[in-house]
Order: C-alpha cells, then structure tokens, then sequence
C-alpha cells in the first residue's frame, strides 16, 4: 500500500488513493504537488481552463499542469511515455479497447471504481471486458456517441425539404445526387485516422450487427470474413466509391479539415459526436442554430434489431498513471472530474453531455439540437467502434483510404482487417 502521503493532502485523498491495487512510494514535497496531465482537450480550451481554475481553488495543495495535444497527434506523443513507463501522472484515452490496449500504463482502481461511478451513467468503457466486476482504468465524465448533423439552407438548396431529412439508406442516396447537382458535397468526410472507427463504422454496422455480434467483436471471435462484417465495409465503401463525400477525403483527417467542411456550409451532411469540439455548439455557431438539423443516420436494413438506435459510450477516460509518484493527487483529481462541480463545467463550457447524474437540469442548454439528441440517447446500444482494437481502427481507415482510391478491393479490406484483428495483443488475451 501508498506508505508516504504528500504533505498537506487531506486524510481523505490518502484514504480513497488506498483503494488503487499496486503499491509505490509517494513523491515527498514541501509544497504544492503539481501533477502533469496529458489531454487533447475535450470540450476546449476555455472548459480545461475552468477544471484548472475550479479544481485548484478546492485542491490547493495540488497544481495541475495540463499538456494539450492535438487528437490525431495525441497517439504518437502517448505513446513514448507509455513505452519508456515515466511521464505525466494522469492521461486520457477513449473509452473501450483504445484504452484496453493501453492498460499497462495505468494503476487499476480497485475498489474505488465502484464509489466513482455510483453517480455516473455508465456503459463499463474503462473497465475490461466492458465489465465493471473486472479491473477499471479510469473515470470518465462525458457521454459520448454518434449523430448526423445536417445543414438545412444546403438541403433546401437542392430542392429537398430541410425538415424531413433522409432516414432510409435510399433517400439517403438521393438526396445526396440532389446536393450534388447542387453544386455541393453531400457528407463531409476525413478518413485519416481513427475517426472512421468511431464515427462511421458502428453507424453502418448496426443495421448488420446484433448486440452479441458486437461483444463478438470485443472477443474476437467475429471474424471480418463473415458475411455481416463484409456487408458493412461494402457500404462504407459506397459512400465514397458513389461520390457522396468530397474527393478528397482519403487524404485528409475528419477533424479539423472534415469538420470545417460541413462549418463552412459547403456540405449537407456530417456524421460526428454529440460532446466534444464537433458537436451541436459548434456548428450551430457556425451556421447559426436555425440551420441546425441533427439527425440519426439513414437506415440500412430498418428492420435490424440495432437499426435507428443510439451508439451510446463514456467519452474520454482519465487514469492515473503507473509511474506516478504522486497517485493519491492523481486519483483525487480524476474523481473530482467525475463529480457534478465538473459535471457542471462541462455543460457549461464544454456544451457536452454530461455523466454525472446529479448536474442541475436547468443548465442544460435550449438549443433544439441538444434537445432532439436528448430523445436519441435515451436509450442506448452498445458502441461497436470503441470495440476495434488499435490495429483494427488503423486497418479500417487504410483500408477505406485505399477501396476509395481503387488500390483495393473490399474483399481485401476484409482480410486486410482479419489480419488486424489476428494482430491485436488486447483480443487474443480475451479468446
């Protein structure tokens, strides 16, 4: 157990730090301790100003000193501290297997992931196995999830009602010719990186996927031979292979330059995430909240089991680093982040959903996208992007990259990914 507390700590910190399984001596210090956090800034820069501010003002024996990284540049930083063991004392990383693959770097909760998440609503994306009776890495504190984002002047524009947006894979398809003979992109898309795996993927796979298929996945055991998997990465292929995104989307990354796409009003569709920096406050302020639409994306197969439903997840995850010799100050700030102060920082300036239970409903926002996502995420499915393993997401995005460009047949993006998955160190421990 922790045998040195840091001077000045409340009794409280040593206490709850107690519950983290793993030993290790604390860095002894005569003043403050300053703790080294890694994030890409979830929510912006103006909400990890206020947790700084806020949580200071109540920790003030603990300095945070905040490391922002760009997201698609955070897994090369990450990495070498990961690799080397030493480095910051709390790090991010998404909820599921992105943070599986990387448990090595965090100290385990112990009993006190049970007391954290007690007020949180929770889908288990940083415990193991998706299960909280297996060791959980981190506190998270958004919720996270996938939605079509649409802009009505565009679809107006091409002679469609910007009311009634596409809700089958057929309208969808049209609707997208129209924008096109508009003069116009139809989807704004990035497919460098990650976010395939996380915003595209799971909204294609539910309409083939059951929930067991999906924890197939997470096993393993699902191969990307079999028909239902093929089946999804034929029709992400189609929505490059038919022109309904930009020309240039297998060379550039959806966030910034998808996003900006759709911002500055030159597409009519943009599949991103309800928190975060792409989300409903940044492209109503944009172009402006009136011309916000939010949508589910189109269905494939409407009579699918997961079809027309909610990919719900935690969003990024914060835990307190293995080589940390400051782990009692590392645990007390990542369960003040999953407290309702924080909760309530994050609805105010991040504008994101918040997991805490107990934040006060009058500071949720008006906005009519917030509220229709509200109808979305009430009742959740399973996540099935957050269940790629690193070399899966990777082989994804290469794969759709080069099927895009006709350097690859979908047949061979299939065994491409079965090849991922066979490389995966997280899944082959869970067979």
């Amino acid at each position: 157990m922790l045998r040195r507390r840091i001077a000045g700590v409340l009794a409280a910190g040593l206490t709850a730090a107690a519950l983290l399984t793993g030993c290790g001596g604390e860095e002894a210090t005569d003043g403050p301790v300053t703790l080294k956090v890694l994030t890409w800034e979830p929510g912006g820069a103006e909400y990890w100003k206020q947790v700084k501010t806020a949580f200071e003002a109540s920790h003030q024996n603990i300095k945070l000193d905040l490391q922002a990284v760009p997201f698609d540049k955070y897994p090369e930083v990450q990495g070498p501290y990961v690799t080397s063991q030493s480095g910051p004392d709390v790090m991010a990383n998404n909820a599921g297997l992105e943070l599986f693959d990387r448990r090595g770097a965090y100290e385990p909760l112990g009993a006190k992931a049970a007391e954290i998440n007690k007020d949180l609503v929770t889908y288990s994306g940083a415990c193991e196995g998706f299960d909280t009776s297996k060791p959980c890495y981190g506190v998270p504190f958004s919720y996270q999830g996938n939605v079509l984002y649409y802009n009505k002047n565009v679809l107006k524009a091409a002679g469609l009602d910007p009311e009634k947006p596409p809700v089958t894979w057929d309208e969808f398809g049209a609707a997208c010719d129209a924008v096109k003979k508009a003069g116009k992109t139809c989807l704004a898309l990035g497919l460098s990186g990650t976010f395939p795996a996380y915003w595209d993927f799971p909204e294609i796979a539910r309409n083939y996927l059951t929930e067991d298929d999906i924890r197939g996945m997470l096993n393993g055991t699902l191969s990307w031979k079999d028909p239902k998997l093929v089946s999804v990465l034929e029709k992400l292929a189609e929505i490059t292979t038919k022109g309904w995104a930009n020309k240039n989307a297998p060379s550039i990354t959806m966030l910034p330059d998808g996003a900006d796409i759709f911002q500055r009003g030159d597409a009519a569709f943009a599949g991103t995430i309800i928190s975060d920096a792409v989300n409903w406050e940044a492209f109503g302020k944009a172009i402006g909240d009136e011309n916000l639409g939010v949508t589910r994306w189109p269905a494939i197969n409407p009579t699918a089991p997961l079809a027309q439903k909610f990919s719900g997840i935690e969003g990024a995850v914060y835990g307190v680093t293995k080589w940390s010799k400051k782990k009692q100050a590392g645990l007390e700030f990542i369960t003040w982040l999953a407290g309702k102060e924080n909760g309530e920082l994050w609805v105010r300036y991040g504008k994101g959903q918040p997991l805490n239970r107990n934040v006060d409903k009058a500071l949720l926002p008006t906005s009519p996208s917030f509220q229709k996502i509200q109808e979305f995420v009430a009742q959740p499915t399973l996540h099935s992007g957050v269940m790629l393993s690193g070399p899966e997401a990777d082989a994804l995005a290469r794969g759709w990259q080069q099927v895009t460009l006709g350097q690859l047949t979908v047949e061979k993006w299939a065994e491409q990914m079965q090849q991922a998955l066979e490389r995966s160190p997280t899944k082959k421990q869970g067979k």
